[in-house]
């Protein structure tokens, strides 16, 4: 028995000091500027919950209700389930699988078969079996392909819970920027809807006077169109503010019902919102890496980075030990008789010797796949800087056109003032009261879509810096997670000190 068990227990060794044959991990590496260039922003922190400082409740209380029953997230949280029990499923290999058994025959003999002989009064042809047994069997990973098929398994589950993150962050976004689409769809239904009161009052004066001679039937035409034109945009605005309610009821994950029938709450018109959330002075490039998307990129790279180790282990040895436990008898009663038992181990082994090269083919497609994680991510990190040099351009550049356009059109108004007056009085013609009209009525739009845009750039830029800085005194967003601990660990975990 000695031999037996020393040749148990050097396998047990040699399967729990085996190495993994995945390559070493390398995070790729970028020329990262030290910060981004300065730019006066201001020096408040930016907090995850960055939809707090437009200071409007119907937004934060819209934003929290799309983060809990948008159903993009639904999924995306089964998704997270899902993973997780891909890879618990895969830690089950690390231990013996052990399965109980049991059985029952009845069987009838023929005579007719061949070395059959009843002729024996004492034989008879119908005869019953009963077995039971524990049936155990272990895989010794000498190769690492189970070990790199589970940590392949949670880094796909840290890319799915990262993916998760990056999502949230999306629909907050997402709802934002529809919210604010619908302000701006209310604020220019509401000029539409007052130019076009203005502009009936006057054509009906413009009426009398046409029908009493005072003005050409040229003008008169004209102040019709101009009345058309403001009535066309209110239907245009309608259906602006139509769509941008049902979408935002999309991303809220309301019932189809309440689609149709229930109506959006509004907060503050999208004049009144206060100043975009500014953000600190120049942009440490670190903060980039801690973006759910990038870190997710990562994390898929790594899990194809695990995989080349379970493709190349295809190409050695497979060795389980198993086992058998139990007993065998003609009848019930005598089943767990000492006679009755029965036992066996052994070790079995298989190697590939001809497979026509499907395990080289396998090896090729998990480094090719690791090369495309590696395009993945680079690309990814490249469209986050991409995405805060946009957004931040973007931030700066609509302030001032919001300044720009709303003098504009206190300009304009005091020109249409003009031209009517001067209209009235004879010293010039309508066309010059129409074309007044119809600029302001142009930079009036023109403003509320600004406004629109500065606000969608600030959420732009929040979106960029994957939500900002955490506060310290505040609990993080489902699910907790401490990234740079977790890379850390996996990198220590894929390359052990052989």
């Amino acid at each position: 028995m000695v031999a037996p068990r020393f040749f148990l227990s050097l396998i047990l060794v040699l399967s729990l000091s085996a190495c993994s044959l995945a390559p070493t991990y390398h995070r790729p590496t970028f020329d990262m500027p030290k910060a981004w260039r300065s730019i006066d922003l201001g020096t408040k922190p930016l907090y995850t919950d960055w939809w707090l400082r437009f200071n409007d409740p119907a937004l934060i209380a819209l934003i929290g209700e799309a983060l809990k029953n948008n159903q993009d997230l639904a999924q995306s949280l089964a998704n997270i389930r899902s993973a997780a029990a891909k890879a618990g499923q895969s830690q089950s290999i690390f231990l013996p699988n052990v399965q109980g058994t049991g059985s029952a025959t009845g069987q009838l003999a023929s005579n007719r078969t061949a070395n059959t002989n009843f002729d024996n009064p004492g034989m008879s042809q119908e005869y019953s079996s009963y077995a039971t047994s524990f049936q155990a069997s272990w895989e010794l990973d000498f190769f690492g392909k189970n070990r790199n098929n589970f940590t392949m398994l949670t880094d796909i589950l840290m890319n799915t819970v990262l993916s998760h993150e990056a999502l949230r962050l999306s629909v907050a976004a997402q709802t934002a920027q529809t919210y604010f689409q619908l302000l701006a769809a209310d604020m220019q239904l509401e000029i539409a809807r007052r130019t076009l009161k203005t502009r009936q009052a006057g054509f009906a004066i413009y009426t009398s006077r046409y029908e009493q001679g005072d003005i050409t039937e040229l003008d008169w035409h004209r102040a019709q169109a101009a009345v058309e034109t403001a009535r066309a945009q209110v239907h245009q605005s309608a259906i602006a503010v139509d769509a941008a309610e049902g979408a935002l009821a999309v991303l809220l994950g309301r019932s189809p019902r309440d689609i149709i029938e229930r109506a959006m709450t509004r907060g503050k018109s999208i004049v009144h919102i206060p100043a975009p959330p500014v953000l600190p002075e120049g942009l440490p490039s670190a903060l980039l890496n801690r973006r759910p998307d990038i870190r997710a990129a990562e994390f898929l790279l790594m899990a194809s980075n695990a995989n080349i180790g379970i493709a190349r282990a295809q190409f050695f040895p497979t060795i389980s030990l198993t086992g058998t436990l139990g007993s065998m008898s003609s009848s019930v009663g005598k089943l767990f008789s000492g006679p009755a038992g029965a036992w066996s181990y052994g070790i079995t082994g298989s190697i590939p010797i001809l497979d026509w090269g499907r395990n080289w083919y396998g090896l090729k497609d998990a480094e090719a796949q690791k090369e495309a994680s590696i395009a993945t991510y680079r690309k990814t990190v490249q469209e986050a800087f991409q995405d805060i040099r946009k957004s931040l351009t973007a931030q700066r550049e609509t302030a001032h056109i919001v300044k720009s356009l709303k003098r504009q059109v206190d300009s304009l108004r005091r020109a249409v003032d003009i031209a009517q007056l001067q209209y009235d009085n004879g010293y010039t013609d309508y066309l010059t009261v129409l074309d007044a009209e119809r600029e302001l009525f142009s930079a009036e739009l023109s403003y509320a879509q600004a406004l629109q845009n500065r606000l969608n750039a600030v959420v732009s830029v929040c979106q960029a810096l994957g939500g900002g800085w955490r506060d310290p005194l505040e609990p993080p967003a489902f699910p907790i997670l401490d990234t740079d601990a977790l890379v850390a660990k996996e990198t220590a975990h894929k390359n052990p000190q052989k």
